[in-house]
């Protein structure tokens, strides 16, 4: 059995896989094609867990983050646009704040309108509102100053702060599935994260296998297990650090 030893936040996740996965080397055009049609559903898992990962890391080495909407005042139909939009705003942000970090994925609205939702660590958290549900309990400093939405000069920014709960990465992965459906986001990716963003732990191999041997003393929180035509068997441990 090959082992996958990945920790992100509170979460360790161990895999067991009966084949070792082979290296393999792709071999791209320089002439890109157009892309038609939807995205792969294996594309799509990845980004989702991609951001499951990234976001738990964040959250246990940054601290509670923003959680900010980017919404556009003019017309918000064109990708490339909102795109290169977004880069722009992430340079400016860093050079407003040189420790922040972000992660942003896109939404279309029913009416056929881009905007972004994502999570800025590293920035006042005055700046967002202190929210119960729905209820605002009191407003953040963003309302008045308009510091974000300086930086991001295309439209109105909402900002909200959060508790750090491991629910925001589920919260931001659910658009990655709605816009996974939308032909037009073929031209941006469903997930924009910001250089030196945290990464998950991981460890392959003997040590990963010491570490699984170690763990399977504790209590795990989740089972999974399936088969895949070309690793074979494979089982999938998660067990969170705070429950022995």
């Amino acid at each position: 059995m090959y082992f996958i030893f990945r920790m992100y936040g509170e979460t360790v996740e161990i895999t067991e896989i009966e084949k070792e996965p082979k290296k393999v080397r792709v071999y791209r055009s320089r002439k890109r094609n157009p892309i038609h049609g939807l995205r792969r559903p294996d594309n799509i898992r990845r980004a989702r867990k991609t951001c499951l990962w990234r976001v738990s890391a964040a959250v246990a080495e940054l601290g509670c983050p923003l959680l900010v909407t980017l919404t556009f005042a003019g017309d918000a139909s064109d990708a490339s646009y909102a795109n290169d939009s977004l880069r722009v705003f992430q340079v400016r942000l860093r050079a407003q704040f040189p420790d922040a970090q972000s992660l942003f994925v896109p939404e279309l609205s029913p009416r056929g309108r881009i905007h972004f939702h994502g999570l800025l660590f590293n920035v006042p958290l005055s700046l967002g509102d202190t929210r119960n549900g729905k209820r605002v309990v009191s407003y953040g400093d963003e309302r008045k100053l308009r510091t974000l939405a300086e930086l991001w000069g295309e439209g109105y920014v909402d900002a909200r702060k959060t508790d750090g709960s491991p629910r925001l990465a589920s919260y931001l992965s659910k658009y990655i599935t709605k816009g996974a459906g939308q032909v037009m986001f073929n031209a941006m990716r469903l997930l924009r994260i910001s250089r030196g963003f945290p990464r998950e732990d991981v460890v392959r191999g003997d040590l990963a296998k010491e570490l699984a041997r170690r763990y399977a003393m504790r209590k795990p929180a989740r089972v999974w297990k399936g088969d895949n035509i070309f690793l074979g068997h494979i089982k999938k441990t998660m067990y969170y650090q705070n429950v022995k």
